[in-house]
C-alpha cells in the first residue's frame, strides 16, 4: 500500500528514535516519518468520478452556450426587423453567448419605436410573414437535394439558382446535409454566399447516425474547418455560425482543423476566442491530442502557447503525454514536460508514461521522464505493477537495468506476489501469454484507450 501511495507521501520533518531491537548492532536508528497528504489521498480515490462528471459538463457547457448564442440571434433579429431596412439573415452578426447584452440591445429598439409612434407588433408581424416556412416534406425529400448537391458540384451559381426556383435552399439528403453544408466542403465562396443570401440556415446539423466518430451531427463549419476552407469559415461565422459548434460526438471545428491539420486555420479559429479544451465526448480527446497525434509540433507548440491543458484526457483514455511517449516523440515530450505537464499524469488501469515507456524498452523516454520528476515505482491499477514489472513482462532487460539505475525497487511485487524476476524469467519461457501491448501496457482493453497503431 506504501508503495501504491508514494506519490501522496511527504516526509514530515521529523524522525522517530526505534528501540535497540530494530536495529542489526543493537544502537538506536532514526526512522523518518511520513504522512499522506489528505487532498492527494482524496483525488487519488475520487479522480475517476470526477473525470465522469467533467464529461457531463463538457456536454451541459456546449448545450448552454448553443442555446445561449440562439436566443443572442433571435434577439438581434427581432431588432433588425424593428428597422425600416431589415434581414431575415443577420449578416455580420457573429455568434455571441451574450444575451445580456443583446437584450439591452433589444429594449433599446423597441424603446426607439415606441417614441418614434411605429408599432413593435406590426414591425413584428411584418418580420415573420416575409421567413418561408417550408413543410418537413419538402427539407427531407433525398431526391431533390442530390439535383442541388449537383448542382453545387458543378460549380455554377447559375445552375444552382435555377434549381432554387424548385427546390428549397435548406432540402437534406439522405444524411441530413443541406446545400450549404456541401458547399462548405467543396470551398466554393461564391455559391456559399449565395446559399446564404437566399436564407439558408447556417448552423444545420446532419442527422446523426450510429457510426459516431464519422460525419454524425456536423454543420456546415465542421465540414469547411476540416477541409481547411478558411474564407468559408469565415463566411459562416459572419452568418452567426458557432465556432464552438460540437457534433454527436462532441467535436468542435477547431478539432477538426487540427485532425486535419490546417495550422492556418487553427490560428485564425484561436483568434475567435474558441473553446482550446473542449473535449469530445466519445473519446475525451481535445484539439491537443489530435496535434499531437498527428506529430504536428508547430501546432502543438501554437496550442500549448494559447493555453492548452496539458493533462485533459477522460479517465479511460490516454493524456498528451501518453501519446507521444508511444509515439516516441522525445520532442513533443519535451514541449509538454517543460510546459509544465504531469510526468504521472494516469490513463485507464492507472497507467503512467513511465508504465509505456518501460513496456517498449525505450530507454531514452525512460531517463527523460525520470529527469522530469516521474515516479520510478508508480503502480497499476489491475495488476499493481511498476514501470519494472512492465519491462520485464516484454523481455526488455536493458530497460529493467535502466529503471534500476534509476532506483526502481526490485523487491515491489504485484497482485500476484512476483517481482520483477520472476515475471522475466516466466516471460522468457512464454513471450506470448506474458508480453503486455507497449501502447497500453495493460490488460483491459477499453474501447476508448486512444491506442496508437
Amino acid at each position: 500500500m506504501k508503495d501504491k501511495l508514494s506519490p501522496h507521501l511527504k516526509a514530515d520533518g521529523s524522525a522517530v528514535r526505534a528501540s535497540s531491537e530494530d536495529s542489526e548492532g543493537g544502537s538506536p536508528i532514526l526512522v523518518e516519518q511520513l504522512r499522506i497528504r489528505s487532498a492527494n489521498v482524496s483525488w487519488y480515490f475520487k479522480r475517476k468520478e470526477v473525470f465522469a462528471i467533467a464529461t457531463e459538463l463538457e456536454r451541459a457547457k456546449a448545450t448552454f452556450g448553443t442555446t445561449m448564442g440562439g436566443i443572442t440571434m433571435l434577439l438581434v433579429l427581432k431588432g433588425a426587423s424593428l428597422k425600416e431596412d431589415h434581414r431575415v439573415i443577420a449578416y455580420e452578426h457573429e455568434f455571441d453567448e451574450d444575451v445580456g447584452s443583446a437584450l439591452n440591445v433589444y429594449a433599446t429598439s423597441v424603446i426607439e419605436v415606441q417614441l418614434d409612434g411605429g408599432s413593435v407588433d406590426k414591425s413584428l408581424e411584418s418580420f415573420t410573414t416575409k421567413v418561408d416556412k417550408p413543410t418537413t416534406a419538402v427539407l427531407a425529400d433525398p431526391v431533390l437535394a442530390e439535383e442541388l448537391k449537383i448542382g453545387i458540384s458543378s460549380k455554377s451559381k447559375f445552375v444552382v439558382e435555377a434549381l432554387l426556383q424548385h427546390i428549397h435552399v435548406d432540402v437534406r439528403d439522405r444524411d441530413g446535409r443541406t446545400a450549404l453544408s456541401h458547399a462548405s466542403e467543396t470551398g466554393n465562396l461564391e455559391i456559399a454566399e449565395f446559399l446564404l443570401e437566399k436564407g439558408a440556415l447556417v448552423s444545420t446539423r446532419q442527422y446523426s447516425c450510429s457510426n459516431q466518430h464519422r460525419h454524425s451531427g456536423k454543420s456546415p463549419i465542421h465540414w469547411a474547418a476540416m477541409e481547411g476552407h478558411k474564407h468559408i469559415v469565415e463566411l459562416l461565422l459572419r452568418y452567426g455560425a458557432n465556432p464552438n459548434a460540437r457534433t454527436t460526438s462532441g467535436r468542435t471545428p477547431l478539432q477538426e482543423a487540427a485532425a486535419a491539420r490546417h495550422d492556418e486555420l487553427v490560428t485564425f479559429l484561436l483568434s475567435k476566442k474558441v473553446e482550446i479544451n473542449s473535449q469530445a465526448y466519445s473519446d475525451g480527446w481535445s484539439p491537443l491530442h489530435e496535434a499531437i497525434y498527428w506529430r504536428d509540433i508547430q501546432m502543438v507548440r501554437l496550442l500549448v502557447d494559447h493555453g492548452a491543458h496539458l493533462n485533459v484526457h477522460l479517465t479511460s483514455s490516454k493524456a498528451p503525454l501518453h501519446m507521444a511517449v508511444v509515439q516516441h516523440n522525445i520532442p513533443l515530450m519535451e514541449i509538454l514536460l517543460k510546459a509544465g505537464a504531469d510526468p504521472d499524469v494516469l490513463m485507464n488501469e492507472d497507467i503512467t508514461p513511465l508504465h509505456l515507456a518501460a513496456a517498449a524498452g525505450w530507454i531514452q523516454g525512460i531517463e527523460l521522464l525520470i529527469q522530469h520528476g516521474a515516479e520510478v515505482n508508480a503502480r497499476d491499477s489491475l495488476t499493481l505493477e511498476t514501470p519494472l514489472h512492465k519491462a520485464a513482462r516484454n523481455r526488455e532487460v536493458h530497460a529493467t537495468k535502466k529503471l534500476l539505475e534509476l532506483g526502481a525497487n526490485q523487491q515491489a511485487l504485484n497482485c500476484d506476489g512476483q517481482n520483477y524476476e520472476e515475471i522475466l524469467n516466466c516471460a522468457q519461457l512464454n513471450s506470448k501469454d506474458w508480453a503486455v501491448d507497449s501502447s497500453r501496457g495493460a490488460y483491459l482493453m477499453s474501447l476508448h484507450s486512444g491506442t496508437i497503431n
